[in-house]
């Protein structure tokens, strides 16, 4: 079967970067750790796994930043234990042709999506299971590279079959359409995030970013609370239509007077310091940056009023600098998040995310803009890269 998937091989990673800098198309080259080719058709390893066909994929903001080796390999997750061979595509859904039986509430014929991308003690089998497995941040296990999953060979979502432990899948309610369920991950991280810094009545709140993460942000915060304000930063018009289609009440988009104008918007007051420094006394209440990289953390912290809330929900493995005086200057909290979890009501994010389609408190129409085939992932791909021409918003991967 076709598959695409990353070897951990640093001299590959390294040569590839390089020549990346001249050659856009060497991403998929013979050099390249990242692979699109033939490999074997997975087979379970042990009663505890599940085989499932995958029916279709999104393409994710970071399959693409593994894709094009944006990553330094001095950032925080380069340097934590990984298999040696990862499987791209994980926002996908599926249906189970065969399962273990040590598999329970699981049988030929469900559909599923992925629940626990990254390995942890589950897949594992750790015993016992490391503090932040045991209270469900499996994203944050501890136990990493202290056992080997017993097989490397799994397929992803990118791939027409892959395998799972039985640990890894979420069962897909009847009520939810195909297209609804492979927006479930994704709509997993927004609710993991909003649920970092919940908002409260009245208050109002910005979302940096209009791609899939931003918009379905602006749709969970509206779900949870319908009395908020929500202003969403976008890029290109088409962006903008979407975040008025999913809840937003207002647009702001970004260009060289964005601080005047979130000043009038917030009633904040504006000021501009030596060297075009540009600050905000005042801002919003919170703000969910879905970008996630320097130039946006720094707005974020800048837009924010004192002893507001910033939650990072934007994947950037390529860290510079950013300026991080606005959180002791003005007392800003500033949150992580990393996919998704179980919240603190013991409800994972899935099964509120579920709830939330479901129930059609989130308005998924249109978000997904593109479909191809595995056969043309590097035009799906093109496609994801040039946004302003394709105005792209999610890419599935039909199989």
């Amino acid at each position: 079967m076709k598959a695409v998937y990353f070897e951990n091989h640093l001299l590959r990673i390294l040569l590839t970067k390089l020549i990346l800098r001249f050659n856009k198309n060497a991403t998929l080259g013979r050099f390249s750790p990242i692979r699109f080719t033939e490999v074997a058709e997975p087979n379970m390893p042990n009663q505890s796994w599940l085989k499932v066909k995958n029916k279709t994929c999104g393409l994710c903001g970071s399959d693409i930043h593994m894709i094009f080796m944006e990553i330094n390999p001095k950032c925080f997750p380069a340097a934590i234990p990984s298999v040696s061979k990862k499987y791209l595509g994980h926002e996908l859904l599926s249906k189970v042709i065969e399962a273990g039986s040590n598999v329970h509430g699981l049988k030929e014929g469900d559909r599923v999506v992925l629940r626990i991308d990254w390995p942890s003690c589950f897949q594992m089998e750790f015993t016992p299971p490391c503090r932040q497995c045991n209270a469900g941040n499996y994203m944050l296990c501890e136990n990493l590279g202290k056992v080997n999953l017993p097989t490397l060979d799994t397929g992803g979502g990118f791939s027409p079959f892959m395998i799972m432990h039985k640990s890894q899948p979420h069962k897909v309610s009847d009520a939810i359409d195909d297209d609804e369920a492979v927006l479930i991950e994704p709509t997993a991280c927004a609710v993991h995030g909003v649920l970092k810094k919940k908002p409260e009545k009245g208050q109002s709140v910005l979302v940096i970013g209009c791609g899939t993460i931003g918009l379905l942000t602006i749709a969970v915060v509206k779900a949870f609370e319908p009395n908020t304000r929500v202003y969403a930063l976008a890029k290109y018009r088409f962006q903008a239509d979407a975040a008025m289609k999913i809840g937003a009440d207002e647009i702001i988009f970004s260009d060289k007077d964005i601080y005047k104008k979130i000043a009038r918007i917030t009633n904040a007051e504006y000021f501009q310091g030596y060297l075009g420094n540009e600050i905000l006394l005042g801002g919003f209440d919170i703000i969910y940056d879905s970008i996630g990289n320097d130039s946006s953390i720094k707005d974020s912290l800048r837009f924010t009023k004192a002893g507001g809330h910033v939650v990072i929900l934007g994947v950037n493995l390529r860290p510079g600098k950013v300026d991080y005086t606005p959180i002791w200057y003005q007392e800003v909290h500033l949150l992580g998040t990393n996919s998704h979890a179980t919240e603190s009501d013991t409800k994972t994010t899935f099964e509120v995310a579920t709830r939330l389609i479901a129930q059609k408190k989130v308005n998924l129409d249109g978000l997904i803009t593109h479909r191809f085939n595995l056969e043309e992932f590097k035009d799906a791909m093109k496609t994801f890269v040039d946004k302003k021409e394709s105005k792209a918003i999610k890419i599935v991967i039909d199989h």
